[in-house]
């Protein structure tokens, strides 16, 4: 089987600070590893098979790290490392996951799977050490996504644990919403975020509206002009489009349907990225609802209105997936049939997307719909074309803890922070251009040559790791500089960038 090769990411700068003696160095890191992330349907189960109590199933998340131990054409084995998992709270039992595992994945004739942990679940009542092996070798999600039920096998009558792993290759989802809300984690009034800010399913905001729209020289006050397309590009640029025209002193008018950049510039036009269609009759602004731009350039998109292509001789509507090579990746169609729409003719729209190197594609809708036993996909929901739900719109938004008594806030942008993204050619490594240690206070001052697209912080008490993030994932940081306080642990230090 193939995997895909570590992303530009796992090219690193090492330092190392100790009282006064600065080592700047460059490192890579060439084993095949990814950050994963639970998805919401990940779940824990504590039985007690002689009291007979009813199963409840309780939601878990945490991250962890899969990474490449053999590979071989038809079977490759990876070490599940650094787990740290929990589930419960809000007045139930807690528990915390930690340990290690393997996984197998591949075979000669069917694709199987084959996995075991090795974890202590802390619960109230004290620690257990739980050996788990997987209940099927039944796949049901395509590399790179995991999906797997495991049974405890050193369980006792009166306890037994059963855990559900769905996971993703992901940091972190960004993401904006089709409606404001009022975060319950903040106070009155800064606690509003609305529809133009990106923000992250760990429960912060990313770039406010204002950031994003900024350097587009929009006289002030400048209003919030929402947010339908997001992607990072190298340099920490990042590309979007806007809900709300506007009127530019710099850049003349900006429509929805075009594709801009927070640092203050006008990168494509709606009619530059349509032209390869070649629309008839050429279309007023159509608007940029999904996007994002591939390894070689390519960029995927969605529009708001329907338009007729006369190179492909058909129509071509709002809720398909198009290049801007003039090819329809995937239909409307074709991207719900797994979810058996009630109504399979209907078109639900396109709000946001990310395709995988495996051709998998995450989507959200514009309007809701049902499937054929009544099930309800909203439109802030976060869908795959496997069909299954990767997060329902609330999952997405826990963190935040929407004061709005709503079931749905929708779902625009989307940008998903991970290791398993085809590599942009030519990005170089990040480098350490200029150090400063400060006395008194000890302030050592890192100054970065960033070319990546996301960047995070991390540190080792090893150069060899593991790896501590310090920092969230950013665009990049101010000037380029960092700067650590005295009572910064000692240790190596390395600016991972994607």
């Amino acid at each position: 089987m193939k995997t895909n090769a570590p992303v530009t990411a796992r090219w690193i700068s090492v330092v190392l600070p100790a009282f006064g003696f600065v080592y700047c160095s460059f490192a890579s890191e060439t084993a095949k590893t990814w950050q994963y992330l639970l998805l919401p349907d990940s779940q824990l189960i504590e039985r007690c098979p002689v009291c007979g109590r009813p199963e409840i199933p309780i939601q878990m998340e945490g991250k962890f790290r899969v990474r490449e131990v053999m590979s071989t054409p038809i079977l490759s084995v990876f070490s599940w490392e650094m787990i740290a998992w929990s589930a419960g709270g809000a007045g139930g039992p807690t528990y915390q996951i930690t340990g290690h595992g393997t996984w197998q994945w591949g075979g000669e004739v069917a694709v199987s799977q084959d996995a075991t942990l090795d974890v202590w679940i802390q619960t109230s009542a004290g620690a257990v050490h739980a050996y788990l092996t997987n209940v099927t070798p039944v796949v049901t999600r395509h590399w790179p996504m995991i999906y797997t039920s495991l049974e405890q096998t050193n369980g006792t009558q009166f306890q037994q644990f059963a855990l559900t792993v769905a996971a993703a290759p992901a940091f972190d989802i960004w993401f904006s919403t089709s409606q404001p809300f009022h975060a319950g984690i903040w106070d009155w009034p800064t606690n509003r975020v609305s529809e133009g800010d990106l923000i992250s399913s760990s429960g912060r905001i990313i770039k406010r509206n204002s950031e994003l729209t900024g350097r587009l020289g929009i006289m002030p006050p400048a209003p919030d002009l929402g947010l339908d397309g997001i992607e990072a590009r190298p340099g920490g640029d990042l590309y979007f489009s806007i809900k709300t025209p506007a009127f530019s002193e710099t850049l003349g008018q900006l429509n929805a349907g075009d594709l801009l950049s927070d640092k203050g510039r006008v990168v494509s036009n709606y009619m530059a990225m349509l032209s390869a269609f070649a629309p008839t009759p050429p279309l007023p602004d159509p608007n940029l609802d999904a996007l994002q731009i591939m390894a070689n350039g390519e960029i995927f998109f969605s529009v708001g209105t329907d338009f007729f292509s006369e190179r492909l001789g058909k129509l071509i509507r709002k809720g398909d997936l198009l290049s801007s090579a003039g090819r329809v990746v995937k239909t409307q169609e074709e991207l719900v049939a797994r979810f058996y729409p009630a109504d399979p003719k209907t078109d639900y729209g396109l709000d946001a997307i990310h395709v995988w190197p495996s051709g998998e594609v995450w989507f959200s809708v514009e309007t809701g719909f049902y499937g054929s036993h009544f099930e309800y996909y909203g439109p802030g929901y976060l869908l795959s074309d496997q069909g299954y739900i990767v997060a329902r719109n609330l999952d997405l938004l826990a963190k935040f803890q929407p004061l709005e008594d709503l079931a749905d806030f929708g779902l625009d942008a989307l940008l998903i922070v991970t290791d398993a993204d085809e590599p942009s050619p030519g990005i170089a490594p990040p480098r350490c251009t200029g150090i400063n240690l400060q006395r008194p206070g000890s302030l050592l001052t890192l100054t970065w040559d960033m070319p990546g697209r996301l960047f995070q912080l991390e540190w080792s008490t090893n150069c060899f790791g593991p790896w501590t993030p310090l920092s969230p994932v950013t665009t990049g940081l101010e000037n380029g500089a960092l700067t650590l306080p005295a009572n910064a642990p000692r240790g190596f230090y390395r600016l991972k960038q994607w």
